[in-house]
């Protein structure tokens, strides 16, 4: 299949080819082309589906990615339903975002030259070797992917078409260095002003409340009091990582290994090649062939006669050399002559394809060679480790399962025959599940009906590749609203509290009216004198409030009232606002970061604008991972 890239490359269709693969390994992954096979979607875009398989691809790139960031913290990262449901919701977002874009930069008319996906591909990493663009790695990379030539092409001109537009939407942004003087005068500014704060406690003993009060306001904050529906159940934890301790590898049987299975370890001989190619559908093709293999026969070097005469793009300036290859990856008549050759220097004459007419040389031999097994002694211990653990663990979920089916009106068999401990939970929701319950797979059994009327052991529930559970619902509570009998303390509290707020704003509001009238009041200010947004000697709601208001005029008073955390309320005046220090050393510093900000920002607005002109169906739900029609 590679071949026909290569040999078609000067079509129309296959020119096409090539840069997507760089631009958006992060985000769908190589992966992502495989096929072409319907597939559910799970988004539909002004009418265009973004697929199931698309999807997946996406979030196993992104957990990869994170991954390999987090470490170790990423597997218990994994095992939250809530963080893999952002994961989901993440993804899904810019996969619609993408195709936004994509058919943004379609109807601006944006196109990608033939010249710039072939210079692309020679500089995306993973085809290069030790710098330099290896055509064998290229080859084995999406050989090994068994992609469709013409869909992979139209996803790459449409991608590239994508960082067109991105590309100008980032550069026209800028940041001035006046901007910067600004905002560093605007951060490091230093206010005065002063402040009081009222405290609930000297209002909440004045509050009298009657029964009549508290019933209304019950009904009227009746939601504050529901109690989701809850389960008692016991269940059973399998883990595969617990068994890991068990498993005992013999040295004896790793050399057995090692002697069965060393052809693994054998490299055979490769073969590298060059080739000229005179493309079947061009003028005077036979006698363009003719003539190449006439000058080479007669002594002419091949590489000048490759750059001469080859049509093949990609290797017709470097010597026609096709690198070391593998059989089965050309054409079945190319690989039929090119193998035969027997030394290094020999030729074939002319070899007909489907795609034109070759003439092959061999220019290298590597012999194989075979791997020392204490070279890879380690490797095989961990592979038979891994393979016994993965068998051992599907030994015991079948031994669960089938006990749990055999009695299923209790877990105690499934531990006596296991050795596994019967867990039992207290009252529990959606909310507030034990670790090992927390998973929507395992939520969606434990609170059906059906299944909490049944009273018996649910199935094998597995919460991911390494852990599963078998659950039984001992209790069930439905979901209600807590009395007013219950819940009367809580209403008094509530409503004395609110009440005493009450009165303590309209004390505060009528200080802050006195000093906007030049009034001195009654209730004691406390100075504030020249502070930064930093400040940590004050109430940080203190702070925020003298920092959030307007620069009083002269001959105005500038006074705010803010609610503190803990209820109390307090009055703070702005008296005064000194202009910050600007540090000349993080000016340039300061401007770029300005720059970057507003390209965030215009992206985050270009972004809302094609989505409030889109009609958007999202048929996944990102929680449970289920498509819906």
């Amino acid at each position: 299949m590679l071949e026909k890239i290569r040999e078609g490359s000067n079509s129309k269709v296959v020119k096409v080819l090539l840069i997507f693969i760089a631009l958006t390994f992060a985000l769908a992954g190589i992966g992502g082309y495989i096929t072409n096979q319907a597939d559910p979607s799970v988004a539909v875009v002004n009418g265009e589906e973004i697929t199931r398989f698309e999807f997946d691809r996406a979030v196993d790139n992104e957990r990869a990615r994170q991954q390999q960031q987090l470490g170790d913290f990423y597997a218990s990262l994994a095992t939250d339903p809530a963080f893999n449901h952002q994961l989901r919701q993440r993804v899904l977002d810019d996969l619609i975002n993408a195709k936004l874009i994509e058919m943004y930069a379609n109807k601006l008319g944006l196109r990608v030259s033939d010249e710039q996906v072939i210079d692309a591909i020679r500089n995306i990493g993973a085809f290069q070797v030790a710098g330099q663009f290896d055509n064998t790695t290229y080859q084995m990379t999406l050989r090994g992917l068994g992609y469709t030539p013409d869909g992979f092409a139209e996803t790459m001109r449409s991608d590239m078409a994508r960082s067109q537009l991105l590309q100008a939407l980032i550069r026209s942004e800028f940041a001035l260095p006046n901007e910067a003087v600004a905002t560093q005068r605007l951060l490091n500014q230093k206010r005065s002003g002063a402040f009081t704060i009222i405290d609930l406690d000297n209002y909440l003993e004045q509050i009298e409340v009657t029964d009549a009060q508290l019933e209304q306001w019950y009904q009227l904050n009746q939601q504050r009091f529901n109690v989701a529906e809850q389960v008692k159940v016991e269940f059973v934890s399998l883990d595969a990582d617990a068994l890991a301790a068990s498993i005992e590898i013999d040295e004896q049987q790793v050399r057995e290994w090692y002697e069965q299975n060393q052809d693994r370890y054998e490299t055979p001989d490769r073969y590298r090649f060059a080739h000229i190619l005179i493309d079947a559908e061009s003028e005077d093709a036979d006698e363009r062939a003719q003539a190449a293999l006439a000058k080479l026969t007669e002594g002419a070097d091949f590489a000048a006669v490759a750059a001469e005469y080859s049509d093949d793009i990609f290797t017709s300036d470097t010597g026609g050399d096709l690198d070391f290859i593998e059989p089965g990856i050309m054409d079945p008549a190319f690989d039929e002559a090119a193998f035969a050759l027997q030394d290094v220097g020999d030729m074939t004459g002319i070899v007909t394809t489907s795609f034109g007419y070759h003439i092959i040389k061999l220019t290298d031999i590597e012999r194989g060679k075979s791997v020392d097994y204490a070279e890879v002694r380690d490797d095989i211990v961990n592979q038979m480790r891994q393979e016994r653990l993965r068998q051992a663990y599907y030994e015991l979920q079948q031994k669960v399962s089938a006990l749990a089916f055999d009695v299923p009106d209790t877990l105690q068999a499934v531990a006596d025959e296991t050795g596994l401990v019967v867990r039992t939970s207290d009252w529990f929701d959606r909310d507030n599940a034990p670790t090992a319950l927390n998973h929507p797979a395992v939520f969606e059994q434990l609170f059906n009906r059906d299944f909490i009327d049944e009273g018996l052991n649910s199935d094998l529930i597995e919460v991911n590749d390494k852990q599963a559970v078998v659950v039984r619902v001992l209790d069930y509570q439905p979901a209600y609203i807590r009395s007013f009998d219950d819940v009367r303390a809580e209403v008094l509290n509530e409503v004395r509290t609110e009440q005493a707020q009450l009165a303590a704003r309209a004390d505060a509001e009528s200080i802050a009216a006195q000093l906007r009238q030049g009034e001195t009041p009654a209730h004691e200010l406390q100075p504030i004198e020249a502070i930064d947004r930093r400040d940590m000697s004050l109430p940080p709601a203190v702070v925020q409030s003298l920092f959030s208001q307007a620069v009083p005029s002269v001959g105005d008073v500038q006074v705010a009232v803010t609610e503190l955390p803990n209820g109390g309320i307090a009055v703070v005046q702005l008296t005064a606002v000194q202009p910050g220090d600007v540090d000349e050393t993080i000016q340039q510093q300061l401007v770029d970061q300005l720059a970057i900000s507003h390209t965030n920002q215009n992206y985050a607005a270009f972004i809302q604008a094609l989505r409030d002109q889109a009609t958007i169906k999202v048929r996944l739900n990102t929680r449970s991972g289920a498509v819906e029609e």
